[in-house]
């Protein structure tokens, strides 16, 4: 069965039953979804709300709450925690063969001017120091 749906201007749909049923369909999907996410909303109001109010005394004109507590409360209502910055220092070890060179200083050089560190993570590779401790022939 075809169903025709006749626009504003003029123009016409041509609608098949299965395309109507899929319409409805997806509409009770979505309704559904819509209406979780609205009670999730109302829950995390409340919570929040709770959350303060469990820490003010009348009259207060701050709340001190610690990092622990925030975390708690972010992590109660579904988002990332906080996340501290941290420094790492660390060493690399490597070693290069087959590198074709007239000398040590050149093996040495090549390797200097070739050998890159990157990090791709987030955060920021500050900074990055070769420390060639033997150059030998093959």
């Amino acid at each position: 069965m075809e169903y025709i749906h006749t626009n504003a201007d003029g123009s016409t749909t041509k609608y098949t039953e299965d395309m109507i049923k899929n319409v409805i369909a997806d509409k009770e999907y979505y309704q559904g979804r819509y209406h979780t996410y609205v009670k999730r909303v109302d829950e995390n109001n409340n919570f929040v709300y709770e959350f303060f109010k469990d820490r003010y005394d009348s009259g207060d004109t701050e709340i001190t709450v610690t990092v622990d507590d925030v975390n708690y409360l972010l992590e109660s209502i579904g988002s990332s925690k906080l996340k501290a910055l941290f420094t790492v220092t660390g060493t690399i070890q490597f070693v290069v063969t087959d590198i074709e060179a007239e000398s040590e200083d050149e093996a040495r050089d090549i390797l200097t001017s070739d050998l890159s560190v990157e990090f791709n993570g987030d955060g920021n590779l500050d900074e990055w120091d070769i420390d060639i401790t033997d150059t030998s022939q093959q």
